[in-house]
Formats: C-alpha cells, structure tokens, sequence
C-alpha cells in the first residue's frame, strides 16, 4: 500500500531542535513508529511535516518519504497553516504517487484531510489521539467542530482510547476501531537504581490538562516531611512559566529539577516513580515508555490497574500526595507493581499491533 501520514508536526521526534516552544509530542511519536513499522512490512509511507531551519525539504529513507512544508510561527496559527499548506503538497503527491489511504492524526489534521478526501476520492483514516474537550485552548470550540468533522468524513476512525471512542461515537454509530498506541521495548532498558533518594519524574506535555498544578502540590507537601526525594519535571509546553514559577516561589530548586526537552529512555531509566495526574482521555505515550522501563507508575489514566501495574491515583492535589507518600514509604515492595508494568508492555509492541493497523487499512481501501 501507499499510505499518507498528516499532522506530525515534526520527522523525526525532537528534530525542531528547540524552535518551536511547543515541540512535538505523543502524536510525533506515534507517526514515526507507524511509518517505521508499516515499512518494514512493505508499504511505501510518505509523511508531510514542517520545514524547521537547517532540514532538507524532501527526504527519503528506505520506503518512507519525507515532505517538510512551510507555516506561519504563530500560537494560534501554526497548525492551521502547517495543515493548509501541507494539504497543497499532499493533493500533489496524492496525483503522482497514487496514494491507497491518507491516515490523519489530531483535528486540524483531520479537517484539512477531510477536504483532501472529498476532493481525491482517497479514503481517510483519522485517529484523534485523545479527544478536545479536556483541552484548556481558547479555539477549544473550533477544534471541537474539526475533530467532528473528521470522525464523520473518515472511512475508519481508529482510537487509542476506549473513553474518546464512547465520547465521540456515542451518538451515532461511526465505524471505528480501539487500536492502541505502540512502544520499541527495546528503547527502554533496564537500569539498577545506584542513588538513595526517592526520585519522582512527569514526562510529557507541560500542559494543564496533564495535571501540573495538582502534582506541584502534592510533592511541595511530601517533600515537607520527606526531604530525601526529588521531583524531576522532563517535557516543554504552555504551563513552563508556571512550573518555573512555582519553584522560585517556593524556593524548591534543590528538591524540583526542571529539565526541559529531554530523551524519555534516558530519564526514565534514571528515576524510580513515573507521575501522570491526568484527566486527559488519550493513551499518552510516555505512560508506555514509563511501563517499558519498569517504573512504578502514579497515573489516574484508565491503562494502569490498580495495586497491580501501578497505583491509580484522583486528579486531585490531597490523593495523589497520598499516593506519593504511599509510594515513598513502601517503593520496595511496590517495585513489583513495575515488573508486572513490564510485562504488560509487551503486548503493545509495535512488531504485534502493527498487523491491526494494515488489516484497518485494507478493510478501507478494499469498499472503495
């Protein structure tokens, strides 16, 4: 198959090289994977992306190809115009390459493939990777009116979350799959602990919706009585200032490091407890790193079950102290919880899930 990959906004993860203060994410992650592994079985990838200072505009490596299109530098309008622009290159390659299924990630993605699929007749595929409605953007009604519009267009919408897929296809009966998000196992080694001091660590998108502000309190509370601990905050987005803030304030630059954009395998493999007090309704990649690497996981998210691959934790500041001092006090019996985390892992390998995605592609191409 030829297959079109829309709304990454970076190829590779982590190549804007520190650009754009809100740099790729889970969805980058996503895409890269998805188009190594869909190669690998065969399939020719052709991936559209921005074009950061000092990348090639068109790249090929193996059977995927490579596309970076220019956009606007602009908050509001960064992935509107990325999109726009991407849609112009995406009609072209679709006449020339004869693409098969165009496979769109997020709603901005997700209109402009929309448009692409009405005006080609190429039958698209949209995965939501979460869904809106949790988010605290200003546009959060526009990108409501997208993700919406996509679901209804896409031949397939595939989720990587049971929660998005009963809030978006709960009124009508949408074809749609729950496919999970994927993990290289072998990334994520295994480290013994060589340091004494409890090591607590938030990866990801620094974004409210992530539960910042609740896990900023509750660690300023256990570090209070428990001073052989330490909070390390790894990832880059809209609450940063905020974070920074609150350290200064509280004079907490011995206990909380902040770290910035950081290689997750490395960290991870550094740290003893993962920290994910989200109310987001996604399957957030970091929480399958966190998983792949054995740590012993504080999350509120759906994926972890309870006292048996982590600890599920209330999206709230007073619970997940309460977890975090529970964690604190019996880590080495709770380490458990991380083997089996690990073991969990495995059955989200991409050499295994992958196969689910082609079989949702042919099952697509083949009632056009």
């Amino acid at each position: 198959m030829k297959i079109l990959l829309l709304g990454s906004k970076e190829y590779p993860f982590g190549s804007s090289g520190g650009y754009d203060k809100k740099p790729g994410g889970g969805i980058e992650i996503h895409v890269e994977k998805l188009a190594k592994y869909l190669a690998k079985r065969g399939n020719n990838v052709f991936i559209i992306t921005r074009l950061f200072p000092g990348q090639k505009k068109t790249e090929k490596k193996g059977r995927i190809s490579v596309y970076r299109t220019k956009f606007i530098y602009n908050k509001f309008l960064r992935a509107f115009t990325f999109n726009a622009f991407g849609m112009i290159k995406a009609e072209k390659l679709i006449k020339e390459n004869k693409i098969d299924i165009i496979h769109c990630h997020g709603p901005v993605a997700g209109l402009f493939g929309s448009i692409l699929s009405k005006a080609t007749g190429v039958p698209m595929v949209f995965t939501p990777h979460g869904t809106v409605t949790t988010w605290s953007s200003p546009i959060k009604e526009i990108l409501k009116m997208f993700e919406m519009r996509s679901v209804v267009t896409a031949k397939k919408t595939i989720f990587v979350s049971s929660a998005a897929r009963k809030e978006l296809t709960a009124k009508k009966n949408f074809h749609s799959i729950l496919l999970a998000n994927g993990i290289d196992m072998q990334d994520f080694p295994l480290r013994k602990k060589t340091w004494k001091e409890t090591r607590f660590l938030f990866l990801g998108r620094l974004e409210e919706v992530k539960g910042i502000k609740y896990m900023l309190q509750a660690y300023k509370k256990l570090q209070e009585k428990h001073k052989d601990t330490t909070l390390f905050i790894a990832g880059d987005g809209d609450m940063k200032n905020h974070v920074l803030d609150f350290i200064k304030k509280n004079r907490l630059q011995k206990r909380i490091k902040f770290l910035g954009w950081v290689k997750s395998s490395e960290w991870l493999s550094k740290t003893d407890v993962f920290l994910l007090p989200s109310w987001e309704k996604g399957q957030p990649v970091a929480l399958l790193e966190a998983m792949a690497t054995g740590k012993l996981i504080i999350t509120s998210l759906e994926y972890i079950k309870d006292m048996v691959t982590g600890i599920k934790t209330k999206p709230n500041a007073d619970d997940l102290y309460k977890k975090m001092e529970f964690a604190y006090k019996n880590f080495r019996r709770l380490s458990a919880l991380g083997k089996n985390a690990r073991k969990d892992a495995k059955k989200y390998e991409w050499n295994r899930i992958i196969d689910d995605y082609i079989k949702a592609y042919k099952s697509v191409i083949s009632k056009v």
